[in-house]
């Protein structure tokens, strides 16, 4: 039950992206890929004027996206009790998305005592 969970707030994205549910689900899917996770269903929404809302439900958790084109951008969570942890791949993600920066949470998850998260600033190119 213990588990790895990333949550990015991502900023200065490119809004075409995130406005692209097509191209928003396979990259989550490639990021499930890459961790070894395997995925049980998927779902993702398109709003009007713009905006995604995405989920993959996986076998050890689940990753969302959530975005907002029009304030370039994206919320994204990468939730798993699997041996893997999805911080290797946040910085693909934001690759992907073109992000300038984000903001990671990092959190411990089926600890039985708090365990403090860690928060980084992540910049283009990988720069902290």
């Amino acid at each position: 039950m213990k588990g790895f969970h990333i949550i990015i707030d991502a900023f200065n994205c490119k809004s075409s992206i995130l406005n692209d549910a097509k191209e928003l689900e396979n990259q989550l899917n490639l990021t499930a890929e890459r961790l070894e996770m395997t995925v049980l269903n998927r779902y993702f929404y398109s709003f009007q004027p713009y905006g995604v809302t995405g989920t993959l439900v996986l076998s050890t958790s689940h990753m969302s996206i959530h975005t907002w084109p029009e304030k370039n951008y994206a919320a994204i969570d990468i939730y798993t009790c699997g041996t893997k942890n999805p911080f290797l791949e946040v910085q693909n993600v934001l690759n992907f998305l073109g992000a300038d920066y984000a903001v990671v949470h990092d959190v411990s998850r089926g600890e039985e005592y708090i365990a403090n998260p860690s928060v980084r600033i992540i910049r283009k190119n990988g720069g902290s």
